[in-house]
């Protein structure tokens, strides 16, 4: 019987979990009789993700006019669930460090995944879209499919990856002859394990197809644009991120296409700062 992204997700629970302050804030967020104050103590229990939500929304991330001295500041000005989804970035790219010898650099992978949110975030608000931390957010999270790949079948993964290099080999197709699924399927189940609202869960699966994404194709259309845009600020993860744009992204965002060059710029300009506190702070 084959194996399925459920099993090789619930299989592997330990290895790939959510980080446990994580899990704590998000059952806090969606609690009614908690307050920013609870959710404060429990984030200043870790002083270097504390550390790091504080240089963020201190930095030209938010550009905000005065000093943000502590989380319940920081949660009165940029919101709950704003801050929730920052503290999940932060505290994800601190608990997934290691990859197998072989496969992707931990500092491309994260690099490449922080460039793909930077960007996202930058689309969300040219587009108008709410929250944009939570599409920083799913930027960050959309190859996360790769990732638990190269953690619980490092050799299969190796195999895959030397098969890609070869001219017009196709990553998705090579994963599914592997694997039986391909890492945007597996990335859409881990966050689903995680119990990750819709709008996190959608864009990691559709975020090579947006189109099909349903009520989330704009939030998938978002995340594809961004992870195009990656691959100019930050180095290629692997062969399938150097894709060609669907041209049906543009529709579904309200943008022009001639606007590439300076969601370029701006990614590229803001990606060194969010970096140094995020990935290399943790």
């Amino acid at each position: 019987m084959p194996l399925s992204p459920r099993d090789l997700v619930t299989d592997n629970l330990e290895l790939v979990s959510l980080p446990d302050i994580v899990v704590r804030i998000n059952e806090m967020v969606e609690d009614p009789e908690c307050t920013a104050v609870d959710i404060a103590e429990v984030i200043a229990e870790d002083a270097a993700l504390t550390a790091r939500l504080l240089k963020l929304v201190n930095s030209p991330f938010y550009n905000f006019p005065s000093q943000v001295d502590t989380i319940s500041m920081a949660i009165t000005i940029v919101g709950t669930r704003q801050l929730r989804d920052l503290a999940m970035a932060a505290a994800i790219t601190g608990r997934f460090r290691h990859i197998p010898e072989g496969l992707a650099s931990p500092d491309v992978f994260w690099q490449h995944n922080l460039a793909c949110a930077t960007a996202a975030r930058i689309i969300a608000r040219k587009c108008g879209l709410r929250n944009n931390e939570q599409l920083f957010v799913a930027g960050l999270l959309h190859d996360i499919g790769k990732l638990v790949m190269y953690l619980t079948q490092p050799e299969l993964s190796r195999q895959v990856l030397e098969l890609a290099k070869q001219p017009d080999a196709d990553l998705d197709s090579l994963e599914h002859i592997a694997f039986g699924f391909d890492h945007a399927e597996l990335g859409a189940e881990l966050l689903r394990q995680w119990r990750l609202p819709k709008s996190l869960v959608m864009p990691t699966r559709w975020h090579h197809a947006p189109e099909k994404a349903g009520d989330f194709r704009t939030e998938a259309a978002a995340v594809h644009l961004a992870n195009a845009i990656a691959n100019t600020v930050a180095p290629c993860l692997s062969p399938d991120d150097d894709l060609p744009i669907e041209l049906g992204v543009w529709q579904i965002l309200g943008l022009d296409p001639a606007e590439l060059d300076d969601l370029i710029r701006e990614t590229g300009t803001q990606l060194p700062g969010i970096v140094a506190i995020i990935y290399e702070a943790a």
